[in-house]
């Protein structure tokens, strides 16, 4: 009974770490605040509205393609592919933001690295933390498990909504984005380390390889 509840509550607290660091790795921030992110690249106003138009484009239609492709690709394999792929994309907007600008690069290269990151985060974190939630935990606790994770997932958001304008201005855009890829890198690391790959298990076969 006692392992039983050990189990229980460290899946719990690995789903309130995936939850959280999803938030801290920047998705929302950049779905919220990206007009006034593209207007500090030297976008003007009206095309920055523009741009945030095709991120949630290219977030929606890569959603839909992430839904296709999950049970042949793997959770898990998706988590590093893209995570791998947004710490790149964090890394190039950073660097834009450092001296981009200096070097006459154009704005429009700062928006094809936003979109290789939306595209990154859309096609893995953003579906395979919903799935991967849902099948890791035990069937007696998942409906709380699963209340708690979501729970934690908006406090996050609600979190990086309220301090993204706060890192913006005391980071600046450049240390904001390297914040951001940091934490891309436990996240990775919870997933390798922890969370096992459920592709193509039934339920039940999930709960004997996790007990």
């Amino acid at each position: 009974i006692r392992d039983r509840f050990t189990y229980g509550v460290a899946v719990i607290v690995i789903g309130i770490l995936l939850s959280v660091f999803q938030q801290a790795i920047g998705i929302n921030a950049v779905l919220y605040y990206g007009p006034s992110i593209f207007s500090d690249s030297g976008l003007s106003s009206g095309d920055s509205l523009f741009y945030q138009v095709l991120v949630g484009s290219v977030n929606m239609l890569t959603t839909i393609l992430a839904l296709l492709i999950i049970d042949k690709v793997g959770r898990k394999k998706l988590v590093y592919y893209g995570v791998g792929g947004m710490i790149v994309s964090l890394l190039l907007i950073a660097a834009y933001f450092a001296c981009g600008q200096t070097l006459g690069i154009s704005p429009v290269a700062l928006l094809t690295v936003f979109l290789a990151y939306i595209f990154c985060c859309a096609i893995s974190i953003c579906v395979v933390v919903w799935v991967l939630l849902s099948e890791m935990y035990p069937t007696k606790v998942r409906g709380l498990a699963m209340s708690i994770a979501g729970l934690s997932l908006w406090v996050g958001t609600y979190l990086i909504g309220q301090l993204t304008p706060w890192m913006l201005s005391t980071l600046a855009p450049t240390g904001t984005f390297l914040l951001f890829a940091v934490m891309c890198v436990p996240y990775i690391l919870i997933v390798w380390r922890l969370v096992p790959e459920t592709k193509g298990l039934s339920l039940e076969e999930i709960e004997k390889i996790t007990k």
